[in-house]
């Protein structure tokens, strides 16, 4: 009887199999990807961190919010100076809750502002490292 070959064991299968996989062991598996800024048509960079530092500061200019934040003893250069400090995930949280704060006319409106207001003090109080304590 005559002895069959296994032809996946045939000698050179493997040797080409050996050198394929050894050339690709040589290939550098180093890649880098990141995201980058959105450019505009301008070539200036559009950021999301902006936009939300402009939704704020217009919540900031209604009377509602400004006169809040002066009863709990911040003015606007305070908080002004407080926004830069403030990590992106904050400020965009905040500006979340100020899109819909001149919605609303039933009452939800000033229930988001005083949630916006109690948040800022909130954080900035943090920033600052005060504690409000209530006996």
């Amino acid at each position: 009887m005559s002895r069959k070959r296994i032809w996946i064991l045939d000698s050179r299968i493997c040797w080409v199999v050996l050198m394929a996989f050894t050339l690709l062991s040589l290939v550098p598996n180093n890649s880098f990807a990141g995201l980058m800024d959105s450019r505009l048509s301008t070539g200036e960079s559009y950021t999301q961190r902006a936009d939300d530092l402009d939704k704020i500061r217009q919540a900031l200019q209604q009377e509602v919010v400004a006169q809040r934040l002066a009863d709990y003893g911040f003015s606007s250069d305070e908080i002004a100076a407080k926004l830069p400090t403030l990590s992106d995930e904050q400020i965009h949280q905040i500006a979340g809750l100020t899109d819909s704060l001149g919605e609303g006319a039933d009452g939800l409106g000033l229930v988001i502002a005083v949630l916006v207001i109690v948040l800022l003090v909130v954080l900035i109080l943090k920033l600052s490292d005060k504690q409000i304590i209530i006996k």
